[in-house]
């Protein structure tokens, strides 16, 4: 995709993110704003990345998920799947373990769903993103924040040239 120089309200309106809420993450040093302006790529992964943060994940971990599979995202192509396990013992030991997973079939997807199911884990978390779905909603966003942004400075004249 072109790089399109989008500002901070952009983005966080193309990626369906608060606009307070991408002001601290990149006050709090969670993410940095490219020297160049963003672009759609980058809504797309503030989406998936505010996604993962409402499902209660730390916001440095969601955005270090997204950047680790900015391929995917930036494809827009695909699943992204986040499967968490809780594990706990008698003695009041717990284990938490993950992985992450870009896949691009659909077989894909539903083995890892069934291997979730039967892991013997006490809780297993399944986080399913669909990327095509979350590209489209961040392109729809950008267009409708660029058709209803307001022009800056002084209004042109509607009259033409010739009357008077």
């Amino acid at each position: 995709m072109e790089r399109e120089g989008l500002n901070d309200r952009a983005v966080s309106a193309g990626g369906g993110v608060p606009s307070a809420t991408l002001a601290a993450w990149l006050r709090r040093g969670h993410l940095v704003r490219p020297p160049a302006g963003w672009n759609v790529e980058d809504a797309v992964a503030l989406r998936c990345a505010w996604l993962l943060t409402a499902s209660g994940m730390e916001p440095a971990s969601a955005l270090r998920i997204c950047e680790a599979n900015r391929g995917a995202i930036s494809r827009g192509l695909g699943w992204l799947v986040v499967v968490r396990r809780h594990q706990a013992d008698l003695f009041s030991g717990s284990a938490v373990s993950g992985e992450t997973l870009c896949l691009d079939r659909r077989e894909d997807v539903l083995a890892v769903l069934s291997r979730a199911a039967g892991n013997g884990a006490d809780l297993t978390e399944v986080l399913l993103i669909d990327l095509a779905a979350a590209a489209e909603k961040c392109r729809l966003g950008l267009a409708h924040f660029h058709a209803t942004r307001r022009p800056r400075g002084r209004p042109k004249n509607s009259k033409e040239e010739g009357e008077q």
